[in-house]
């Protein structure tokens, strides 16, 4: 009898000691542009991000000790990183621009007027230190298909915080400010045009 509560308890303790962790999921919070520029009777449309293999992933990127890009199964993203993104993206520049603003896949009895491509090189971040979000972006008139403007971006956004959670908020910082980014070159682009 004692050897089978004996066997009993070093089971159960062998199977807290091997037990998962819990996996955390995260949305990519809102963004809010802080610049503003209204297009009037105007359609924008953008077009999925285009984003580096470790920010595609499930799993929430960030870089480890030594520098390595560590991707974390117990920390994932809810939604498609790119979907995400570039639907976190839209909603800021429709804030921002006062117009309809579509994501790709559009449907065809829309007609927009811009379509904005981003090519994002790096989106990621360190656990408590900054998020780097670099990349260009080009914003097409569709009526001539001519790139009326490219430029590229770089932001380094601070965590303010340790962890998962902080860092995912960064990421919508950053979205934010390209928002802002792309805002300024519409206004430049209406000034001169």
């Amino acid at each position: 009898m004692r050897n089978f509560i004996a066997l009993a308890l070093a089971f159960a303790l062998s199977a807290c000691a091997t037990a998962t962790p819990e996996t955390n999921y995260y949305l990519l919070p809102p963004s809010k542009a802080s610049e503003r520029v209204l297009l009037t009777d105007d359609t924008v449309a953008i077009r999925e991000l285009d984003l580096p293999l470790y920010a595609r992933a499930a799993q929430v990127a960030h870089i480890g000790e030594g520098g390595a890009v560590t991707l974390s199964d117990d920390h994932r993203w809810a939604d498609n990183p790119p979907r995400a993104a570039t639907r976190t993206l839209g909603a800021a520049l429709r804030e921002a621009l006062g117009t309809p603003v579509v994501v790709e896949p559009w449907s065809r009895s829309v007609t927009p007027s811009l379509r904005i491509d981003v090519s994002v090189d790096r989106f990621i971040g360190t656990l408590g230190g900054t998020l780097e979000f670099s990349g260009d972006f080009q914003i097409i008139a569709l009526d001539t298909s001519k790139v009326v403007t490219a430029q590229g971006f770089s932001f380094s956004v601070p965590t303010g915080a340790e962890g998962f959670n902080a860092l995912t908020k960064a990421h919508a910082t950053a979205l934010a400010q390209l928002a802002d980014e792309i805002v300024r070159a519409i206004r430049v682009m209406q000034a001169s045009g």
